[in-house]
């Protein structure tokens, strides 16, 4: 063959707009197109909300998905509901980012809740979010149980007294690059989060991928053990993602993973029956990881202010 023939094994690459991603430093990821609804840039992050044909709306954040509407709510209930759950009485929630409305939509569904606040730092894209993706949400902005601030997390949470909430989830985007938001991925702001928790508090973490090449999940991990006595690690596999993807529930010594049985009994209110994903025995069964995921995250190392996650100056993150 000469170098100007192609392989027979070549694809020609189809006609239309496509978002393309890493999966891996090997693997790349596309998505079509069919029409971008809404573009630009605010003053924190790039974002896209686009029409696909497979996913529905897609959130794009900094050249990444967040988020599709076909199977958003795998890891909005994966985030949201063992952390509830394994409280007995979740009444003062705090979510930790979290633009699009659907971790918030989840917190809301356990009727304990009296106070739900929502900190993120980007108010013009909650308000695209707000708009352009109502399956989300699903009115929980509304909800008069919540409370939107638009403020840096970090430092929001640094000015609220201590053991202010039953339960905190930290619903924030992997840092993609060198910036602000590696440090909300730290030990010191693990014992900020754990000195605003109530006795027999409990946190939940999105950590990255768990798949064969995630980097951040095993920081994560080392880092959570660093602050916490009790750091249980779990994943979901998200279609729209490609990719099993992981999670923390952590808490202090008393914190134990919920039962089937206390997971029947909450979702037991109505306001459950319209998940897709989640039931009590798959609850009970997340904590069951992979033998490979199991030994990767004995690998971490702890993450500080001083040496956080993140790839070199210019460099893109793998996650």
């Amino acid at each position: 063959m000469t170098g100007t023939e192609k392989s027979k094994s070549v694809t020609e690459w189809p006609s239309g707009d496509w978002l393309l991603d890493f999966g891996s430093a090997a693997d790349l990821i596309a998505y079509h197109k069919e029409r971008v609804l809404v573009s630009g840039s605010t003053r924190f992050q790039e974002y896209e909300i686009f029409e696909s044909q497979a996913w529905g709306r897609v959130l794009v954040l900094d050249g990444r998905v967040q988020s599709a509407a076909a199977d958003e709510f795998i890891y909005h209930e994966a985030l949201v509901h063992p952390a509830m759950v394994a409280h007995p009485a979740p009444r003062r929630v705090l979510v930790m980012g979290g633009g699009e409305g659907a971790t918030l939509r989840e917190v809301l569904r356990h009727p304990q809740v009296a106070r739900a606040v929502m900190v993120d730092i980007d108010e013009e894209l909650v308000e695209f979010c707000r708009e352009w993706l109502p399956t989300f949400h699903q009115g929980a902005f509304d909800d008069p149980r919540a409370e939107l601030v638009f403020a840096d997390a970090r430092g929001w949470l640094a000015a609220q007294p201590e053991a202010a909430f039953e339960v905190i989830i930290i619903d924030l985007p992997e840092p993609v690059e060198v910036g602000p938001a590696v440090m909300l991925f730290t030990r010191e702001m693990y014992e900020l989060v754990q000195r605003k928790l109530a006795p027999g508090g409990v946190l939940s973490v999105q950590s990255g991928a768990a798949g064969m090449f995630g980097a951040m999940m095993p920081d994560l991990n080392a880092t959570l053990k660093s602050v916490f006595p009790r750091v249980a690690a779990y994943g979901a596999f998200i279609p729209s993602f490609m990719e099993f993807y992981g999670f923390h529930l952590v808490g202090g010594g008393e914190l134990t993973w919920p039962t089937a049985a206390a997971a029947a009994a909450r979702f037991a209110s109505p306001a459950f029956q319209a998940m897709g994903w989640l039931d009590p025995e798959l609850l009970a069964a997340l904590p069951h990881i992979p033998v490979y995921l199991r030994h990767r995250l004995e690998a971490g190392r702890v993450l500080t202010d001083a040496a956080p996650f993140g790839p070199t100056p210019g460099e893109r993150a793998l996650f």
